[in-house]
């Protein structure tokens, strides 16, 4: 039987703008609404078809975003396929961290390419909208 290949993500952004509830609601289709602040780094897998059609395990890593447990964080970094910058819609100081989060990332990962590395910005909260 042919090794799956493992897809590694990284939810990193300001404490408390929902990566753990983003990723929580993607491998199992729940949402809780207490609030737990992540302490270093935590990872949930699922297995996805990827884009050729092939099994991919996919590894979705929650990292701290406290200023408090980032560092403890960012050990994880290192390895990831991408990575996902995560605001929350009602904390414009959320959308307005995401550079240096971004720049934090690359400086820690150590990609290969960081020009070509894939990030992708997620506004979450939507449903906070009127708080604006």
């Amino acid at each position: 039987m042919p090794q799956k290949h493992t897809f590694k993500v990284v939810l990193i952004g300001d404490g408390g703008v929902g990566k753990t509830s983003l990723r929580n609601q993607y491998i199992h289709n729940r949402f809780a609404a207490t609030y737990k602040a992540t302490i270093g780094a935590d990872f949930l897998s699922a297995e996805v078809e990827g884009a050729d059609g092939r099994r991919v395990l996919l590894q979705v890593w929650d990292t701290a975003g406290q200023e408090r447990f980032a560092s403890l964080g960012k050990a994880f970094y290192r390895g990831a396929d991408a990575c996902i910058l995560v605001y929350s819609v009602a904390s414009y100081a959320s959308f307005a961290s995401l550079d240096r989060w971004r720049r934090d990332f690359l400086c820690h990962a150590s990609p290969a390419d960081p020009a070509a590395f894939p990030f992708i910005i997620v506004g979450n909260k939507s449903d906070l909208g009127e708080e604006r």
